[in-house]
């Protein structure tokens, strides 16, 4: 509810707006009760037509303007909704494009996928329609003091039943909120789990991981039928309460307007009205009641949407310099990854000159990767820093700092699109000629002309359809949109087949030779061979570069 609020009020001018619209709104909706009342006391006991045709012409032009003030008020509430809207999604894409890698990678992908489809939730129950009817029950006071005016104690008995239906709803709701977090939980590991099986259909068959598998879905399955049979039966039990309490509120109206009119303290005419304004105090307090369970909902996804922007993002500013040598310098370097005991990378000192070659191995798990991702800014060292030219890196521009380096992860991805998209959207002022001479530098510009869709073949799933040593020269091709001065490596021969690997090597060549810095973390000693420094993580706690006699 107090999403609501924050989003009217937010606007205090429009906050205004809303709440005389809604006042009008609300105001003229009385006046079909007033004239059912005084069609039965004055024309039906004089029989005047003019009257009638007063009565009802007056009634006509209120339903008019009951009719403006609503939809005017839509149109207000829709524009209010479509900014957050757009804030909301725009906040969960820019965390997940720009927020340090350090700590989105401890969330699971299933949890980020929760997150972004976390919007749409909050799209479809905070509705215009459904604030709309939110901003009505506040005026039910409308209708109530006309119908203390026409019978005080019809108006207490609508006011005492209303509250004590309030009461037993929110005592379901408050029950509902809890169940609800237990079925997000076991909603997330149920996709967590489909997730996996859809991921790794090889290693589910292979190695006979269905029983376990089977197991544990049925444990989450049986879990999801008892908290979906408890929250629909808390559901159930409230609209058949605001059922009877409809039905009790006919009852007690008409039974005390009944006997009003017997004791000739009340007509029937105000009788029937006080029935129609009973009605009309109940319904917008009933229509919040069956959004409240939309509430549940949006507050678990707006707060799914609140942890995740709070990541912390990558700076955007800093120094960019006019032009870069290639020389980088580790200064006591150390890292280690959150949940993790062990310092991976500890105390690690070593300066690379422009046109260097560096070579650094070590076996799976001793830190490659790590140093690669800290180099290109994708993850911050826990203490020690790197310095660029002389400068601080926390000092440079990540923006500027990435077009300088020619990078080649151990896992390149690609978006869903063409391959021609997935270099533009790198470098946008790429030609077709330029696309094919990168592609023709790793030897692959004929293998993409053999396909049938060309330079606008279409990758899918981030490339995984594609075998590993055509994705990474893909990769590498891409990474030489930039002609950066630093380049940096990461297995760039793994799972290549020896004729890939020799355009590799002639490429690394060449980029060396035009005075390039070139870093490689891998196992292939191949390539070792034309390095001046080399660096064993194995080397424990703190690696020491060595010089190679060339």
């Amino acid at each position: 509810m107090n999403k609501i609020f924050k989003r009217i009020f937010s606007f205090p001018v429009i906050a205004i707006e809303l709440i005389l619209t809604s006042f009008g709104a609300n105001f003229f909706a009385l006046i079909p009760a007033i004239f059912v009342i005084l069609v039965l006391q004055k024309y039906l006991s004089y029989g005047v037509d003019e009257t009638l045709i007063t009565l009802a012409s007056g009634t006509i032009i209120a339903i008019i303007l009951e009719y403006i003030f609503r939809r005017l008020r839509y149109q207000i509430v829709r524009k209010i909704n479509n900014n957050f809207d757009y804030q909301i999604d725009n906040q969960v894409f820019t965390t997940a494009i720009s927020s340090k890698l350090t700590f989105l990678g401890q969330i699971p992908v299933s949890t980020i996928r929760g997150v972004f489809s976390s919007p749409e939730q909050i799209r479809q129950i905070y509705s215009a329609a459904n604030i709309c009817a939110f901003l009505d029950a506040p005026f039910a006071i409308i209708f109530i003091i006309a119908l203390y005016f026409i019978s005080p104690l019809i108006c207490y008995f609508t006011v005492a039943i209303t509250l004590v239906l309030s009461f037993a709803v929110l005592t379901q709701l408050i029950g509902l909120r809890v169940l609800g977090r237990e079925l997000n939980k076991e909603n997330n590991a149920k996709i967590q789990l489909s997730n996996n099986v859809i991921a790794t259909p090889d290693t589910i068959r292979v190695f006979d991981c269905s029983g376990y598998l089977q197991k544990k879905w049925e444990l989450i399955t049986s879990s999801l039928l008892s908290l979906h049979s408890r929250i629909l039966d808390r559901q159930n039990s409230v609209q058949t309460a605001i059922r009877a309490a409809a039905g009790l509120l006919t009852v007690v109206v008409i039974s005390t307007g009944a006997v009003l009119v017997v004791t000739q303290q009340l007509d029937v005419g105000s009788m029937i009205g006080a029935n129609i304004l009973a009605a009309r105090v109940f319904a917008p307090i009933v229509a919040v009641f069956q959004q409240a369970d939309g509430w549940i909902k949006a507050e678990h996804a707006s707060q799914t949407v609140s942890d995740f922007v709070r990541l912390p993002l990558e700076k955007t500013d800093g120094t960019a310099l006019t032009s870069y040598t290639g020389s980088i310098e580790f200064k006591d370097v150390s890292y280690n990854y959150p949940a993790a005991t062990n310092i991976l990378i500890e105390s690690l000192n070593f300066t690379v000159k422009a046109g260097e070659v560096l070579f650094i191995s070590g076996k799976n798990g001793s830190g490659k990767t790590t140093l690669a991702k800290i180099i290109t800014g994708l993850i911050e060292p826990v203490s020690g820093y790197l310095s660029i030219d002389g400068i601080n890196m926390k000092q440079i521009s990540l923006d500027w700092w990435r077009t300088q380096i020619i990078y080649l992860p151990q896992e390149p991805g690609f978006f869903d699109g063409t391959i021609r998209d997935n270099f533009l959207a790198y470098k946008n002022n790429l030609n077709i000629g330029e696309i094919r001479k990168l592609l023709a530098s790793v030897g692959l510009v004929d293998l993409v002309d053999k396909t049938i869709g060309g330079l606008d073949q279409f990758i899918n799933g981030g490339g995984t359809t594609i075998s590993l040593g055509v994705r990474r020269r893909i990769a590498l091709a891409r990474a030489l949109s930039y002609d950066g001065q630093l380049v940096v490596l990461d297995e760039p021969t793994e799972g290549i087949d020896s004729l890939g690997a020799t355009h590799v090597y002639k490429i690394m060549t060449e980029l060396s030779r035009r005075g390039k810095t070139v870093i490689v973390c891998s196992h292939d000693r191949e390539i070792m061979k034309g390095a001046h420094h080399f660096i064993d993580l194995d080397e424990k706690p703190s690696p020491i570069m060595k010089t190679i006699k060339i």
